[in-house]
């Protein structure tokens, strides 16, 4: 029997939503998520998936989430804050204007996301979920080619990056973070184009897939309802193929423990992580399939 696993962006959240679905598939069926056949990781999901398949505890993890920007960390957020104020019109020229006139090749989302400034804070603090850069053999990282809007695949496309530039590459929210650079082309967040991309697994035809969705949470606003309508896409494409998918979504009890996190509560990760596990251990209880 072959596994697929995908873990979605999510942000903060995402990172201790994913955390607790791990650690709730090994009480559930007493398999190690890190033995999947194919892991997809976008965004907060790959910082997850790439911490736990190079070596991190979940004890580390959420220890990798709950801790507050380093004094250097903080001193390159103050640089990127003073370069606004000294030339605030040029931080807000969009970042890749030409995409407008792709929108049927690329889509409105990616189009839109060309209209954006660039982003002003530096992603390299995001390399931090990689305990090392030798790269999972398993683990698959969407992100969105800036200059022509297309998705690249790190690990599956021919494409030479280290983990750590994956990292930065899929988690470079547009807006907030610089694009990251790779071989000369810039890269953004991999949520642009999907926030679980699920359906890359598709040719793989996986007997079993798993699919944590945090973005997919309830609730209002267009980022939640496009996270929605592309996983039910998704999955019902897996499904078609004639893989068991499973599909995890934040619930209210994950919801409420994460209240106030991670501003107000930044020591709400290890409540988030219980939720979660709580929750994926009974979805597995009460599957039908």
């Amino acid at each position: 029997m072959t596994v697929g696993i995908v873990l979605g962006a999510g942000g903060p959240l995402g990172w201790a939503y994913h955390l607790g679905v791990i650690e709730g598939v090994r009480d559930a069926i007493g398999r190690e998520p890190g033995d999947a056949d194919r892991i997809v990781g976008t965004s907060a999901g790959a910082a997850i998936a790439a911490a736990l398949l190079t070596g991190f505890s979940t004890d580390e993890a959420i220890e990798l989430i709950s801790e507050r920007p380093s004094d250097n960390e903080r001193d390159q957020m103050r640089s990127a804050s003073s370069g606004l104020r000294q030339n605030p019109l040029q931080a807000l020229r969009p970042v890749a204007p030409s995409l407008a006139r792709c929108v049927r090749h690329v889509g409105v989302t990616a189009a839109l996301v060309g209209l954006l400034p660039a982003g002003l804070f530096p992603t390299v603090m995001l390399r931090k979920f990689a305990a090392t850069q030798a790269w999972p053999h398993q683990l698959w990282v969407p992100s969105v080619r800036l200059d022509d809007g297309h998705t690249v695949v790190f690990g599956r496309d021919q494409v030479p990056a280290t983990l750590g530039d994956a990292l930065e590459a899929t988690s470079a929210v547009p807006g907030v973070f610089q694009p990251k650079v790779i071989e000369g082309s810039r890269y953004v967040d991999g949520a642009v184009a999907s926030s679980t991309h699920a359906d890359i697994l598709v040719p793989e035809s996986h007997d079993v897939v798993l699919i944590s969705a945090p973005t997919a949470k309830p609730g209002g606003g267009p980022i939640r309802a496009r996270a929605r309508r592309m996983l039910e896409t998704e999955a019902a494409s897996l499904r078609a193929d004639g893989s068991r998918t499973l599909v995890l979504v934040p619930d209210e009890n994950v919801l409420a423990a994460a209240e106030g996190f991670p501003r107000r509560r930044p020591d709400a990760a290890s409540d988030i992580v219980e939720a979660a596990r709580q929750q994926t251990i009974e979805a597995f209880e009460n599957r039908t399939d």
